[in-house]
Parts: C-alpha cells; sequence; structure tokens
C-alpha cells in the first residue's frame, strides 16, 4: 500500500484536466520567489537537469511549466523522469547512495526524514536568504510542514486535504439535502452515522433507517471506510484526540491507546454492525483499495460517498457518469481535523549542476508557475494567493471544490515525518487488515501494528 497523495501503486492513468487557459506568464522572469540569472547556469555551456516525479496526470501541467522555464533560461534543459508511487523512493534512494540521482526530484512528506538522513537533500536556507525569497507569499502551515531545525529544504508548491465526493444524482433521487456540518462519535455515532443510514439502500429499496432494511442484500452502501492512513483512519483518530506519532522524528507510533482502538472499532462498526459502509472485502485484499477498488466502485453506484483528496479530482470527475459533488468530512469528538499535505522540489545534494538546479528550484515554487498548475486545475496552488484560480476552474466544470479549502482552515495533522514511516504505514496496514476484513479482534490489531511500526522506526534509526 502506498500514501495516495499522488496516487498510490496503482494511480488514476487518465488525462489530467483539460483546457489550457492563458498562461498568465510573462517568460522573462521567476517573479517574486526570486529567481537570479536569467539566462540560466552559471557555466557558459548548455546544462541538462532531469526533474524526478511520480507518475500522475499533474505531469502535463509541469511540462507546460517547464516549456516556459527553458525559453525563460535557454541554456538549461529538463528532462521530466517518471515512475510508479511505489518504485519512486526505492529507486531514488539507491541512485542517491552511489552520489547520482535527479537534480531536482519531487519529495512527499514521507521520504523527507529518511532523504534527510541520508543527506541527499540540499539545505536551500542560505540561497533562500541570498536570493530575498518571500516565504510570507505561501501558505504557513506548507512552510512549517517543511522546515527542519530551522532550515527549509524546498519551496511549497501545492497542498491537499482529504474530503468526501459525493454522487449528487444519487442525492437528488433520494431527495437528500447535503448537509452543512456532520459529526461523530464512538458512543452513537452521531448525525454522520444517521447520514450515512438515510444514504444506504437495500435491493428493496429501503434505507438502512427502517427496521426492514436488509444488511445482507445492500444496493448502495453510504460511503467506504479504507484500510489506508491519510485519507482512511489518520482524520478520524485526530478527531477523537490520536495521533499517528506524538511529534515529529518520534521514536515510537502513539495511536495503541484506549482512543485509538475506540476509534478503529468505530470505522470497522460502520462495515460490520452498522452495514452503512462497504465491507473490507470489497476494498481489495488488505481492504487498503490499493487498486482504486474504492472510485470503482463509486463509478458503479454501489457507494454514495467516498473519501478522497483534492488531487484526485480530475480523475473522479472523467471516471464517473454521474454529476460530482465533495462535502467536508464530519468533525470528531475533539472538533474539526483533516490531514494537510503539500510538496515540495528538493536539489539533489550531490548534483553537479546546483545553479541550474536552482534556478529550476525557485521557478516550481514561483507564482509564474503555480498559475500555470492551478489555473488549469491541477493543484492548489501552495501560494494561497492563487488558491481561486484553482477553485474557479473547477467551478466552469460544474464542481464546487471549496470544501477542500474550507477544511484546510481546519485543526490540521501532517502526514507523520519519521524514518522508517514510509515502511511502517505498509506494515500498520498489513497488521490491520484482519480487522478491517472481519470486524473482529480491533484491539489485538491496533496493538500489532503499533508494535511492527515501532520496529520499523527503531530499524530506520528514527529519532
Amino acid at each position: 500500500m502506498t500514501l495516495r497523495r499522488r496516487l498510490r501503486g496503482s494511480p488514476w492513468r487518465l488525462a489530467a484536466a483539460g483546457g489550457c487557459l492563458a498562461l498568465l506568464i510573462a517568460a522573462a522572469a521567476c517573479s517574486s520567489s526570486g529567481s537570479g540569472s536569467s539566462g540560466g547556469a552559471a557555466g557558459s555551456g548548455p546544462v541538462n537537469l532531469t526533474y524526478a516525479m511520480w507518475q500522475t496526470p499533474e505531469q502535463a501541467g509541469y511540462q507546460k511549466s517547464i516549456d516556459q522555464f527553458e525559453k525563460a533560461h535557454p541554456n538549461i534543459h529538463v528532462t521530466i523522469e517518471s515512475f510508479a508511487y511505489n518504485d519512486y523512493q526505492p529507486k531514488l534512494t539507491t541512485e542517491f547512495s552511489s552520489g547520482g540521482g535527479p537534480d531536482v526530484y519531487w519529495v512527499n512528506t514521507p521520504m523527507i526524514a529518511s532523504w534527510l538522513k541520508d543527506g541527499a537533500m540540499e539545505k536551500l536556507t542560505p540561497k533562500i536568504q541570498s536570493a530575498h525569497a518571500d516565504l510570507s507569499q505561501y501558505l504557513s502551515t506548507l512552510v512549517d510542514l517543511h522546515k527542519f531545525n530551522g532550515d527549509l529544504y524546498g519551496f511549497p508548491k501545492d497542498w491537499d486535504t482529504i474530503a468526501y465526493f459525493y454522487n449528487a444524482d444519487y442525492f437528488a433521487r433520494h431527495h437528500m439535502t447535503v448537509p452543512s456540518s456532520l459529526t461523530w462519535n464512538p458512543s452513537d455515532g452521531g448525525t454522520w452515522l444517521t447520514f450515512l443510514k438515510e444514504l444506504t439502500y437495500d435491493t428493496s429499496g429501503r434505507n438502512a433507517l427502517s427496521p426492514a432494511f436488509n444488511p445482507d442484500s445492500v444496493a448502495t452502501y453510504g460511503t467506504d471506510s479504507p484500510n489506508e492512513m491519510q485519507w482512511g483512519f489518520e482524520p478520524f483518530l485526530a478527531e477523537n484526540g490520536v495521533k499517528i506519532i506524538s511529534q515529529p522524528y518520534a521514536k515510537n507510533v502513539s495511536f495503541d491507546t484506549p482512543a485509538g482502538t475506540q476509534t478503529f472499532q468505530f470505522l470497522t462498526d460502520l462495515m460490520y454492525k452498522y452495514h452503512v459502509s462497504a465491507p473490507g472485502s470489497d476494498l481489495g485484499t488488505d481492504a487498503a483499495a490499493n487498486n482504486t477498488e474504492d472510485q470503482t466502485l463509486f463509478a458503479q453506484g454501489k457507494v454514495a460517498m467516498i473519501e478522497g483528496g483534492s488531487w484526485e479530482i480530475s480523475g473522479i470527475k472523467q471516471a464517473v457518469k454521474f454529476k460530482l459533488g465533495v462535502l467536508p468530512a464530519p468533525c470528531g469528538p475533539q472538533g474539526c481535523w483533516t490531514v494537510l499535505n503539500g510538496l515540495i522540489d528538493s536539489v539533489n545534494a550531490h548534483s553537479p549542476n546546483q545553479q541550474a538546479a536552482w534556478e529550476l528550484e525557485q521557478w516550481l515554487g514561483s507564482p509564474t508557475s503555480q498559475k500555470i498548475l492551478g489555473s488549469s486545475g491541477y493543484i492548489w496552488p501552495g501560494i494561497g494567493s492563487l488558491d481561486p484560480l484553482f477553485a474557479s476552474y473547477w467551478k466552469r466544470q460544474g464542481l464546487d471544490v471549496t470544501p477542500f479549502a474550507t477544511e484546510a482552515k481546519w485543526n490540521v495533522v501532517y502526514w507523520p515525518v519519521t524514518p522508517g514511516m514510509n515502511q511502517a504505514q505498509l506494515d500498520i496496514a498489513n497488521q490491520l487488515a484482519p480487522a478491517y476484513l472481519t470486524g473482529k479482534n480491533i484491539a489485538q490489531a491496533v496493538s500489532a501494528a503499533a508494535a511492527q511500526a515501532n520496529n520499523d522506526l527503531a530499524a530506520a534509526g528514527s529519532g
């Protein structure tokens, strides 16, 4: 299993958002994030840079940006390399270990701790200060997320939160009103459980509020509850006062608590006690929807809503035949929380093309580049003032995506940053799988998952 921030192990292989808008770009400058020379690298000859990312529809948008970068920097040529998400970190780590690797590369939060430890990420603070780059233009939460011991290793370029995609045609057919807010609690489920019961219908046309509802013959479930950290259980844990790790670089996980077990019990009860969430077996062999089983169920009308990240808008909208909507996640006993994540580009500390790589780094973090990506519906820009470009693009496509932005103002929990977490997330899912597939022995599964994750963190030298 992989973090679905940018599309899991089997990503949506769909075209990115169409309709190239005006690029809003002046070809000569990198704008206020600060570009040094506009002519290319410090040397006199041409420089060939490699820029690495994982496979995603966003690549088309980044190619548009790089095309403009190359016009403004005629001595620099950039080649994009893309790899399957599951292969991305292992491949680059191997290349870094021998002094190679791409000049500039995407960094997702679970990768940061290991690559910092390995010395693969160039400390950019001195260059940022020398260029007088304006860090205040970025969302402060993204700057904080990527700052370590006071140093920054890349400009924030995008962000995402987790909300619910819903089938608006299904809602209309059943006269469902989209609620302004929902809450859950582990004792009686709150308004969230009532809402899911209203959404869940059996093959005889009775919803789960009816005493005659048949849980053994469900036509459409209200939602799904995937065995996955970012768009599955981490937001619910946070809303019940539980974190995956207590603080960045913690040596141990911290979800094996009564409240943690209570949260997992509630999520599995949605499947096996209340029958308002698709059973784990519908989401793959470990209930993690590694092969987009949840989106398939959604497209087929077998679930009315699915959890998902804002990076998936384009793929999901093109995959379904019905009108799509977005609503915020429910709030919990400890308030409203979402997982907020974002990406940075990092400069390879061992790149022989440091000046040219720095020029590309600045460009990708600039308003000019982020306008290209945001105005064509590829990303929520990391520069907050540009976020309306993304929302406006999708409004023109008939979709209100502002619930994602609403959640960005909630309490936010970040992806847990500590060495070994990438492996730990895989093992946590493996250990939780029996509970997600059966609804039984929840406490035992949670303890096993925590124990295995702690072994992973220790093996990676966490802390």
